[in-house]
């Protein structure tokens, strides 16, 4: 008796397992790819649907037969293709979708091999070589290197943070610039940077004030910075003439009716206060609720179709039922992430930026039960409108420094103070990072020469040497 509960326990337990990762792959997913990717599935997967209100109207279950109809033409062309499958695709090679795409596969192997020429040309040697080879095999879509540094360090373990860091700026000045950006306010640092003339202050906003910039709070910009308007409209303008993606395949209009989309964050939580109490609201409104049409499934289960088909649509239907699912889990877990990291930080939400804690994803993990990874998954890429602007969740973490009386206060609060100090400076006698230290600690806060110049070339800060100015 003991055997076969085994055996059913391991088959369970395989059989999970694509529903597992399907889980952690949407869970990862910002709201707007997320409603991508529910898009794609409903264009593919003919069981499944959106679920509308319900309809009262005389015509509703004649709507309801044609769209079953046309439901079932749509499935029988599928099981023809699932059957035909391996001549068609021996035939596909003359078609016009064919051709399309080995116009597009073409120009992604000519952009690669432009890079790769331009690395054997920067790097000499065979480690730095390797290193950047991997991070253009690891380019998404549109340019963007977003593999986390801790991966490429195991990758390459005998190799420094810094030195990665060395051959990613470097190819980030490869033709087309801004190419290998970790993201899109990167990506427009660099570019700006690579001319020869530009405003300072837009440099300045892209920097400091990326967040009120794409959310077009041009206002809060220029009472914290003491810009003019007309001097506003010109950095908005100079932001618009460099490109979002440069990894895209055509010229990206970056303004699209003067809202450009690369300059665009939709939130994915939305965090009110009522009565005293923060409420934490998942930014679903374009994502449908799903379901699988039992009508639908029903027709083909009872069609007893040929053996072949039948399993094809047997799969079909589970898959439904897993994507369903994993939406379900995604929107649980997500809410149930914010609204820990809204209680730990609860300062913040009440006071601002300076309440900020010292926070790592353990704590969170912890806090609902949840493993690391899981929470690292569900903060990836996700951002929040607070009463302090639209922030990405990894804002909210960050490890300790102390103060001189010893209490805990954020690293990022430190590097505030430092981003602070640098800016205003006499850049004509910039500040030594010992005298920054120095500043710091006259305020109450405990930060070495070395951690200075640790949290300085985080934020690409250059040393008081090449900061300075005649």
């Amino acid at each position: 008796m003991i055997r076969p509960a085994l055996r059913t326990t391991a088959k369970l337990d395989t059989k999970l397992e694509p529903a597992v990762i399907l889980r952690s792959a949407l869970l990862e997913l910002p709201v707007l790819q997320l409603e991508e990717k529910i898009q794609e599935e409903l264009e593919e997967n003919p069981f499944l649907e959106t679920v509308e209100g319900i309809e009262n109207e005389d015509g509703a279950e004649e709507r309801k037969e044609k769209e079953i109809q046309k439901k079932e033409k749509e499935f029988v062309d599928l099981v023809k293709t699932f059957s035909d499958y391996d001549s068609e695709y021996s035939d596909s090679g003359d078609g016009e979708d064919s051709e399309e795409g080995d116009y597009e596969q073409g120009y992604q192997r000519t952009l690669r091999d432009s890079l790769y020429d331009q690395i054997n040309e920067n790097f000499l040697s065979e480690t730095d070589s390797e290193i950047a080879t991997y991070i253009v095999d690891n380019l998404d879509e549109d340019g963007f290197f977003k593999v986390d540094l801790e991966l490429v360090k195991i990758e390459f373990p005998d190799v420094a943070e810094k030195t990665i860091l060395r051959i990613l700026k470097t190819i980030q000045k490869f033709d087309p610039v801004g190419i290998a950006s970790r993201d899109t306010r990167e990506c427009l640092m660099v570019q700006l940077r690579s001319r020869e003339l530009y405003l300072e202050d837009t440099y300045i906003v892209l920097r400091d004030h990326y967040d009120d910039l794409v959310n077009k709070r041009y206002s809060v910009i220029m009472k914290k910075t003491g810009i003019e308007q007309e001097q506003m409209q010109e950095i908005v303008e100079e932001v618009r003439s460099l490109n979002p993606k440069p990894g895209s395949s055509r010229t990206v209009e970056l303004w699209e009716n003067a809202e450009p989309q690369a300059m665009s964050i939709t939130p994915d939580f939305i965090i009110k206060e009522v009565e005293g109490k923060f409420e934490v609201i998942l930014n679903n409104a374009s994502i449908p609720n799903l379901n699988i049409n039992k009508q639908f499934e029903s027709i083909y289960l009872s069609k007893n179709p040929k053996a072949e088909a039948k399993d094809y649509v047997k799969k079909k239907i589970e898959s439904a039922k897993w994507f369903i699912n994993a939406v379900h889990q995604r929107r649980t877990t997500l809410k149930r992430v914010m609204e820990s990291i809204v209680k730990l930080q609860r300062e913040f939400f009440l006071y601002g930026p300076d309440r900020l804690k010292p926070m790592i994803l353990k704590e969170v993990a912890e806090d609902i039960g949840m493993d690391i990874a899981t929470v690292s998954r569900a903060t990836k890429d996700k951002y929040v409108d607070t009463d302090f602007g639209v922030l990405e969740l990894k804002y909210f973490f960050s490890e300790k420094s102390h103060t001189a009386e010893g209490e805990d206060v954020s690293t990022r609060i430190v590097k505030e103070r430092i981003r602070d100090i640098i800016t205003i400076e006499d850049k004509r006698h910039p500040l030594s990072d010992q005298l920054i230290s120095d500043m710091l600690t006259e305020e109450g806060f405990t930060a070495a020469r070395r951690t200075v110049q640790k949290y300085r070339e985080e934020m690409d800060f250059p040393p008081a040497r090449l900061r300075k100015e005649l």
